[in-house]
């Protein structure tokens, strides 16, 4: 009896391997899931705030001021403008996402720090991301503070006569909101889009009625098409319902146009259903679809799109494929627009990015179908 049970066990066993052996998908994930998380969460996964775009403005240059900019241009952490600029100027530039900081030094510091008197330092940064705005104003506050001690260098100590005023730009309030809600935007519309088209033409195959649109006379482009329409209009509710939410229950402002994010939120539906449309067409089950759809947006879209910090922080043999990545283009113009308050001419180029990826997807999505049709 028990000699029966080791066998019948030994059988199962040798089922579920043969199972898993002979699915490749099954087997791809099980084996290279848990590789690529490492890698993605080591090497992007990185919370320090670097290369810090950060400007100048000297009202009264001095050496303090020269040896400050002086240690901004050779400090790692620091990318330094080389322009001289007025405040309206450096906030023009903060404004069209060229800087994330500017340090207004004062008249007569140098006076001040001499004579040991109170002084006030401004600094403007891009609050947008509040961990990285309070990171990197307490970055430049340390640089500063090096320089007055490495100037005076009279063995006293230094009295804490200098105040750092700084100005928290698009996020007086720091809430963090207002950085995440856009990428939490970014990253459910992608995953949801994309896995309603995804299992569509795959539904087709297991129910076996592809058979009947492989002899009708259906174009593939009609096909592609009629399949993203009734997604495309169930995507428009989940849109609003989406606006809806961020703005009266969290808070998060619309600074810019909202028929502008509205716009650029449905050009990103479009690419997220082509890619789908593009995954069902390549597969054959619907659970490949969800599993091939679901894996390969939302772990880029969560690492490698600047949703959780910034594309400055990725490291550069990573942030190549972050340009590949459609979220990237859509949760940098949604924070440039309800956030920043930017026009359509702040973010062409994101919405040239989305209207190319949305064309390559279609093109996919219509040339992989074709051949079946024929």
């Amino acid at each position: 009896m028990k000699a029966s049970g080791a066998k019948q066990f030994h059988a199962f066993v040798s089922k579920e391997f043969i199972h898993i052996f002979r699915d490749p998908y099954t087997l791809l994930i099980l084996l290279l899931m848990p590789v690529v998380e490492l890698l993605l969460f080591g090497f992007a996964l990185n919370m320090e705030v670097t290369n810090i775009r950060t400007a100048l403005v000297t009202l009264e240059p001095d050496r303090y001021t020269q040896r400050l900019e002086a240690k901004i241009r050779s400090h790692p952490d620091f990318i330094l403008y080389e322009e001289h600029l007025s405040v309206a100027e450096a906030e023009e530039l903060l404004q069209k996402d060229k800087l994330d900081l500017f340090i207004v030094m004062p008249t007569a510091f140098e006076a001040s720090i001499y004579r040991k008197q109170p002084t006030q330092v401004q600094m403007v940064v891009d609050a947008s991301d509040p961990n990285a705005g309070e990171i990197r104003v307490s970055y430049a506050s340390a640089l500063l503070q090096s320089v007055v001690v490495e100037e005076i260098d009279d063995g006293s100590q230094l009295p804490y006569s200098i105040e750092v005023n700084s100005r928290m730009l698009y996020n007086p309030m720091m809430k963090s909101s207002y950085n995440f809600v856009p990428g939490i935007m970014g990253l459910v519309l992608i995953v949801l889009c994309t896995i309603m088209t995804s299992v569509s033409i795959a539904r087709e195959k297991e129910r076996g009625s592809m058979e009947l649109l492989l002899v009708s006379p259906v174009h593939a482009t009609t096909m592609v098409l009629a399949k993203a329409v009734p997604y495309f209009v169930v995507s428009l509710i989940n849109i609003a319902s989406i606006l809806i939410l961020s703005y009266f229950v969290l808070g998060v402002p619309i600074r810019g146009s909202l028929l502008l994010i509205i716009l650029v939120t449905m050009l990103y539906v479009l690419v997220a259903l082509a890619i789908g449309l593009a995954i069902s067409s390549l597969v054959s089950q619907q659970r490949d679809a969800v599993v091939v759809s679901g894996f390969g947006m939302m772990m880029p879209t969560i690492l490698l799109t600047g949703m959780l910090f910034p594309l400055a922080n990725i490291p550069a043999a990573l942030r190549w494929i972050s340009y590949l990545v459609p979220a990237t283009y859509y949760i940098g113009a949604t924070r440039k627009v309800m956030i920043q308050g930017l026009s359509f001419m702040g973010i062409w180029q994101e919405v040239l990015a989305l209207t190319l990826f949305a064309v390559l997807m279609l093109t996919i999505a219509i040339v992989s179908i074709r051949p079946r049709l024929k």
